[in-house]
């Protein structure tokens, strides 16, 4: 467990690419609260969540302000068998109350609760059965499956929940006005009897700039001592998943960055033309469509960041236009 000083990055990008496109401050009040039991998987492995039918947590009933619960990006490597083990990791974006979590064992806390509600059962449950994966591993019927106390049969949950974390964090009497120099880089990781798991996890987050994530490396024994092999194994299930998860992040951030533009842009020219104010006001939710973001179909992290830069040009032109009126 340590804690350093570093400046956040968006998520791990290209030495050419544009720093305006991850340009942001931030927010120092998301929530980075688990689904439990109504996630599904989609082809990305990303887990969506359902609002309408999801069951409702103690700490989301205790915790009825906590805004970005359905916000939460979690991906998944596939299943590595080996021996008698089978391995996966889970990764989340993390984003915790910095009010609320100044202290390492504070975050030691909250990352806990959030691995303690991962369902992870449920989350991988046709994978498990699918063809490739059946009496692969730990997957074979005899140790997959268990008794309840009732005689009902039931798949056995992990043996073990490897965890890291880093994440940025509120420094002492700072509010995040300032931007990335109010912030403070924090880490945290557990072994849960495989000893030295957390500390390779959590060097596999260092190394691939993994930051306001949070990886849990599952792993079901079977019975067969595997040797050093496994360090391996958890480093390339998460390394899987953290990719994946930052591509997604980078995504949402820049989806952000343009939507925010594009209200700036719809006042600018408002005030240039001067558009109604009810005009104004329908024009600038035009970016929210069913519920969907207006850029959520692009996938293509390259045409996100022409986009900023085009919004950005167009804003900075319609500035310069405003000046030179006076206004």
């Amino acid at each position: 467990m340590t804690t350093t000083n570093l400046k956040r990055p968006s998520s791990p990008v290209e030495d050419n690419q544009v720093e305006s496109s991850t340009k942001k401050i931030r927010s120092s009040s998301p929530s980075s609260q688990l689904p439990c039991d109504s996630s599904t998987i989609n082809s990305n492995s990303e887990v969506a969540t359902d609002s309408n039918s999801k069951k409702i947590s103690i700490h989301e009933w205790l915790h009825p302000n906590d805004e970005q619960i359905n916000q939460t990006i979690i991906t998944h490597s596939p299943l590595l068998h080996e021996s008698s083990s089978t391995f996966i990791t889970f990764t989340l974006s993390f984003l915790p109350f910095s009010n609320q979590i100044k202290q390492i064992s504070t975050l030691e806390k909250e990352c806990k609760r959030i691995i303690r509600e991962l369902n992870v059962i449920n989350l991988i449950n046709e994978l498990i059965f699918s063809q490739d994966n059946q009496n692969q591993g730990a997957f074979e019927k005899k140790n997959l499956i268990i008794l309840t106390k009732n005689g009902k049969e039931k798949i056995r949950e992990p043996d073990h929940r490897i965890w890291a974390c880093r994440t940025l964090i509120l420094r002492q009497g700072k509010d995040g006005t300032k931007g990335e120099d109010d912030y403070q880089l924090h880490e945290a990781s557990f072994d849960d009897n495989e000893k030295y798991g957390g500390q390779t996890i959590l060097r596999a987050l260092r190394e691939n700039k993994g930051i306001d994530v949070l990886s849990v490396c599952c792993r079901w024994y079977g019975g067969d001592m595997i040797g050093p092999i496994r360090f391996q194994h958890i480093t390339t299930t998460v390394i899987t998943s953290l990719k994946s998860t930052l591509k997604l992040m980078n995504l949402r951030d820049l989806r952000i960055n343009i939507e925010s533009l594009d209200e700036e842009i719809i006042h600018l020219r408002s005030k240039l033309s001067s558009i109604s104010e009810n005009f104004t006001s329908s024009q600038s939710q035009s970016t929210i469509q069913n519920g969907k973001g207006k850029y959520d179909e692009i996938d293509d992290e390259k045409k996100l960041e022409r986009l900023v830069i085009a919004r950005e040009k167009t804003k900075d032109a319609l500035e310069k236009k405003l000046a030179n009126q006076g206004t």
